[in-house]
């Protein structure tokens, strides 16, 4: 512990120079005039962020002034009357020259739309700097470009999302931010079947090669979805434009078993570009459970030890086109498949003791599960742009058809100590879940000036969600009968239609953004056998307000403000669940309200050449908040299921650094501290908790030369504490290597995973009737060798521009 605060604060102390650059500042008698600009990629016209503009005086050649380009490719510096040329760079893509550009005495010049090409050749001198930084800090974003994580090598986007900064996964593969699971998780920019209806396992089905970035958005503006309490994190996928055919493929194996083979296509002509990729994946994940459970006051108790086994088949395609119908419009067609066939194992045994610690009974609960995952997703997308620059119309149809089906067959047997078990009961369930979504939403971004701008958009989405779930027990003739206190079927349709509008402009070095966005939304539930109906129709408004001040060309402040809800999951809503666990049982809640916060921000970004750091200082006010409360009966049998509280406050502060100290060392650090405080009551059992606690992660990063790259992770999650108990602290080390091959076309690499076999999640519980102590692991340490050829690609080109799928642009995407 002492030795990653020690390693984090070393790198916060090296970046105190970035505060103490200097600018090149012309004389204060001198009037001076405005250069302005946007720089785009010229097949694409999307905008490239933090393309590098360097002004030189035409008489002598020296460096007269310089600035880099914002998230919409442009730029503004300002410069005394005279003669200059300009040069505007981007790595991976050719410099371009601009000669005999004259300003005169109170004279505005506007470059227009500038256009660079990408690069054909490969220079070996510049493959240091044309690599993508592991982490990118934006005011707005965090991107983290995991492909330079060899901790992820044949991982899932689960495993990616877990070894993210302030982003933690828990057991069941439940993503939370900043200590929050209410979180939106998108795939592109926009809700994807590859979520599916259980976002914990698509994601662990998803493989990780497929995944290009990560982007959190932790207070997002009135063009972003509502959903989500603690922002957006936007999984974007594999995507090239550049001309002709290139791709990549990797090959993956490792052990416990995780192998996979993936490739990403692309070929590209004047008028089209096609894209394509396909992952095929079969893993098998060892894990384990352990409880102590104790009854209050008879002081009896039990222990279970669980072993489960889970995984199998993952199958994912992505297949689409750009249709270039001129030089202003594109239509984009996309189709998404994904298939998953899982055998599942998990056996569980139970040991009873009487109130003098005395063991009384045995048995042994087995399941043997199959399930069987699909997921169709249809997508286009028409974007036109016009004459003037930033103008931008953007429309979109998805459909999602996803459908998941859990068999299950169950025995339990007992006995008395030291006698054989004897199978008494078998039971048998099958659970078929299914969705559909359509998607229809429009963005429309009107620029008056190179600052000044007006956003609008709309968004309808349409979901119908059914569940039908039968549980089965054989009776003393050997026939199975149904249970109706367990069987059901369950309906859940939202509705949800949304309005936003945002303006933003600049004054001087302060710009701002305000916006509004309305939600109106629909919800009906049903359990159909007990004709039991629950409807829920609100109107809200969400405002979002956005300041940066522009400190220095290199450091910026921002302060932020937004109102988010987090609607009901469909699990928490949804009465019914498995039985593989005879102790433990989880219900939904079909009356759960939605949560809403007030969330706030105060940011302050220091971008250098070789560094960069960010301090977060935030606050969320949460109402209504949905926590999941145990409950446990006379039998010693646990119920979890979640209830509205009253509200939470949490504040907290992020920092993130990122800095390469030489050729060879580089260090990533992340450390979130915040203090959170919940009030609420149920059952006459008071609820309150107050928690001061901590996350954090160190990447380090090293180059020997000619021989491969390493890289060290360390995370640690501190204590803390929560309604009815606390979870413990959970450290892992991961460390991986990778060595170029075949020319640089290729690479090799080999990752070892949670070194130490301590990816452990353990917590403490305790109500009125009873004390338990749990502890579960999802996989053990994993040791994976991948291998992967790029054709016709450098390795990591350093293009930070658009992707083309809405989501940085300001097109909407959400």
């Amino acid at each position: 512990m002492k030795t990653v605060l020690f390693f984090f604060l070393v790198a916060i102390s090296s970046t105190k120079t970035l505060a103490q650059t200097q600018n090149l500042r012309p004389s204060k008698n001198m009037q001076l005039c405005k250069l302005t600009g946007i720089v785009v990629d010229d097949q694409t016209s999307s905008p490239l962020e933090f393309a590098t503009i360097s002004v030189f005086n035409s008489t002598d050649s020296s460096l007269v002034s310089g600035s880099i380009t914002n998230v919409n490719g442009a730029f503004s510096l300002q410069v005394q009357p005279g003669t200059y040329s300009i040069r505007i760079q981007f790595v991976t893509y050719q410099s371009l020259d601009m000669a005999g550009i004259e300003v005169r005495r109170g004279q505005q010049v506007d470059l227009g739309e500038i256009a660079l090409k990408v690069s054909t050749t490969e220079l070996a001198e510049v493959v240091i700097q044309g690599e993508r930084t592991q982490v990118e800090l934006n005011l707005d974003k965090k991107v983290y470009n995991v492909g330079k994580d060899l901790s992820n090598l044949g991982g899932s986007a689960s495993d990616i999302l877990s070894n993210l900064p302030s982003v933690a996964v828990d057991v069941e593969g439940n993503v939370s931010l900043r200590g929050s699971e209410n979180v939106r998780i998108l795939i592109d920019g926009k809700p994807s079947g590859l979520v599916g209806l259980s976002s914990a396992d698509a994601l662990r089905q998803l493989q990780g090669n497929m995944v290009e970035r990560v982007e959190i958005v932790t207070n997002p503006s009135a063009r972003y979805d509502a959903q989500g309490l603690a922002g957006i994190i936007n999984i974007v996928l594999k995507k090239e434009q550049s001309k002709g055919v290139n791709g990549s493929f990797q090959l993956n194996t490792g052990v416990p078993h995780n192998h996979g083979l993936s490739y990403n296509l692309n070929f590209r002509k004047q008028w089209v570009n096609m894209f394509s990729s396909v992952g095929v994946a079969y893993r098998k994940m060892p894990g384990k459970s352990e409880t102590y459970q104790v009854a209050i006051p008879s002081d009896s108790s039990f222990t279970s030890k669980g072993d489960r086994l889970r995984g199998g088949i993952a199958y994912n395609t992505r297949a689409g086109a750009d249709f270039y119908i001129d030089d202003k419009s594109t239509i984009t067609l996309a189709f998404l498949y994904r298939f998953s066939d899982d055998d599942n194992t998990s056996d569980i045994t139970y040991n009873d003791f009487d109130s003098f610690n005395q063991l009384f009974s045995n048995s042994f609960r087995e399941d043997e599960e199959s399930e069987d995952d699909k997921s169709l997703e249809y997508s286009i997308n028409y974007t036109k742009t016009f004459a003037k620059k930033g103008r931008k119309l953007a429309a979109d149809i998805q459909f999602q058809n996803n459908n998941e089906v859990e068999q299950s067959d169950i025995v339990e047997s007992i006995g008395l100590p030291g006698e054989s078990l004897v199978p008494f009961l078998y039971q048998r369930s099958e659970n078929d879940e299914g969705e559909k979504r359509w998607l229809f939403q429009v963005d429309y971004l009107h620029p008056f000036s190179q600052d000044k701008k007006i956003e609008l958009g709309f968004r309808s989405t349409i979901r119908k969600v059914h569940n039908d779930y039968l549980v089965e027990e054989q009776d003393s003739d050997g026939i199975f009968q149904r249970l109706p206190e367990l069987s059901n079927d369950f309906t859940y349709d939202e509705n949800v239609t949304a309005l936003y509008a945002i303006f933003g402009d600049k004054k001087r070095k302060l710009s701002y953004q305000l916006g509004a966005r309305m939600e109106k939304t629909d919800i009906r539930t049903e359990l159909e056998e007990q004709n039991d109906e629950n409807t829920q129709d609100y109107l809200n408004i969400f405002p979002s307000v956005h300041f940066t001040y522009e400190l220095s060309k290199t450091n910026s402040l921002q302060l932020s403000y937004s109102k988010r809800i987090n609607r009901p999951r469909f699990r928490y809503l949804n009465p019914f669940t498995s039985i593989s666990n005879a102790r433990s049982f989880w219900t939904g809640n079909p009356r759960l309200e939605p949560e809403f916060t007030d969330s706030y921000e105060l940011g302050y970004l220091s971008n250098g050449g070789d560094a960069s750091i960010y301090y977060g200082l935030y606050y969320r006010h949460t109402e209504g908040v949905i926590q999941r409360i145990v409950r446990v009966d006379e039998e010693g049998i646990r119920f979890t299921q979640p209830e509205n509280l009253s509200t939470r406050d949490a504040i907290g502060l992020e920092i993130n650094v990122s800095r390469e100290f030489n050729s060879w060392y580089r260090i990533a650090g992340n450390i979130n501290f915040f203090n959170s405080q919940t009030t609420g009551s149920a059952n006459n059992q008071s609820l309150s908790a107050e928690t001061l606690t901590f996350m954090t992660r160190i990447s380090n990063n090293f180059k020997v030369k000619g021989l491969f790259d390493a890289q060290l992770n360390v995370r640690y999650i501190a204590p803390q504490n929560i309604p009815q108990g606390r979870r413990l602290q959970i450290a892992t080390v991961d460390l991986g290597f990778s060595r170029d091959i075949w020319k640089r076309n290729g690479t090799m690499a080999l990752s070892i995973r949670d070194i130490f076999n301590s990816r452990k999640y353990r917590s403490e519980t305790s109500g009125d009737n009873f004390f338990a102590e749990s502890l579960w692991q999802r996989s053990i340490t994993q040791v994976t060798f991948s291998l992967s050829y790029r054709l016709n690609q450098k390795k990591q080109k350093g293009r930070r521009g658009n992707t083309g799928e809405g989501y940085e642009d300001g097109g909407g995407g959400f």
